[in-house]
């Protein structure tokens, strides 16, 4: 894993929070990475590198761990309103009496961009009389009715288990990009192995969107779909 600062996600998803109570603003990629360096620039770091770091500062953002190293919720979101006052002023500003018609329809064209980061999917399959794990057995994801197509190369779909991952399946879905702040995602995922019927898991996801395509596994976008059982043909 990377070298990362944390308070960076943090920051980025205390501005979504915050912008939704307020609809005066009307807010493009470059305001929202203008606000969140305001904010990350009055506020200490917290690098992590691994997994297990990520890990201990969500479980810490969820009232748990050193109360005295966390970052107070409500100082935050102050300083994000006062960021957001600071910048739209500073672009009002920059804007008046400037303004052409083109400028207008970059403005329009600036509409902003929401990321959908889908979440790491995980299972395993077993053999519904034995409980073993199924060996050689095809996973295929589609969502929205369409192949899913893995983020980073390396993620297979359709993904074949075996017996060094023990009849476990995984994914990693590629992110989207819209305009809403969320999307509805229907998920199928084929089960087909040559000793076996076919099986078929259906699940339905709401994606909330982001500001950026996170290019890393977050522990707190995990999807387990528990065991998946294989009736024998």
């Amino acid at each position: 894993m990377r070298l990362k600062n944390y308070n960076e996600d943090l920051v980025l998803e205390t501005v979504k929070v915050v912008l939704k109570d307020r609809p005066e603003v009307k807010p493009t990629r470059g305001f929202i990475l203008d606000v969140a360096a305001f904010t990350l620039n009055r506020i200490p770091p917290k690098y992590i590198t691994s997994e297990r770091g990520l890990t201990r500062e969500l479980m810490q953002s969820n009232g748990g761990g050193n109360g005295d190293r966390l970052l107070n919720v409500i100082e935050l979101i102050a300083l994000i309103n006062r960021a957001i006052d600071i910048v739209a002023k500073r672009r009002h500003e920059h804007a008046a009496g400037r303004k052409t018609r083109a400028a207008a329809d970059a403005d329009r064209a600036a509409i902003l961009t929401y990321f959908y980061n889908m979440p790491h999917i995980f299972g395993r399959v077993v053999d519904a009389r034995t409980g073993s794990p199924v060996v050689e057995a095809n996973a295929t994801l589609w969502m929205n009715g369409q192949l899913s197509v893995p983020a980073e190369p390396g993620w297979r779909n359709p993904y074949q288990t075996s017996e060094q991952t023990k009849g476990y399946f995984s994914f990693w879905p590629q992110a989207e990009a819209g305009n809403a702040n969320s999307l509805k995602v229907e998920l199928r995922i084929g089960f087909d192995h040559r000793e076996h019927r076919p099986w078929m898991l259906k699940k339905v996801l709401r994606v909330p969107g982001d500001f950026f395509v996170h290019d890393y596994i977050r522990s707190d976008k995990l999807l387990d779909l528990g065991t998946q059982t294989l009736d024998p043909s």
